[in-house]
């Protein structure tokens, strides 16, 4: 996996599937953390929802890019090794068993 390509691809893959989640949940809930409000305008109940999500976002991308970097190091350790299993069947009529 020393492509180039292929690895900003599949960054970019990771970090999608990562910030469009986010966003998903941030359209439906945000509205908790006053997600379309200047922060001055919070309340204290909204300031409260709004550190929670900060640190849960912090740990979902955290652990997301732990994850691409772990993906990353296992495909360049097996760079260049294909294991290809073949099964027959030894039970087909056509070959008289």
């Amino acid at each position: 996996m020393d492509d180039l390509y292929s690895k900003n691809l599949l960054t970019k893959r990771f970090q999608t599937t990562m910030i469009g989640a986010l966003y998903e949940f941030e359209k439906v809930f945000g509205y908790l953390w006053g997600h379309d409000k200047d922060e001055k305008d919070l309340t204290e109940k909204e300031l409260d929802f709004l550190d929670r999500w900060d640190m849960v976002r912090n740990q979902i991308l955290n652990n997301g890019n732990n994850q691409l970097r772990k993906t990353l190091s296992d495909l360049a350790k097996n760079q260049g090794r294909v294991t290809y299993k073949y099964r027959f069947n030894t039970n087909r009529k056509e070959d008289g068993l």
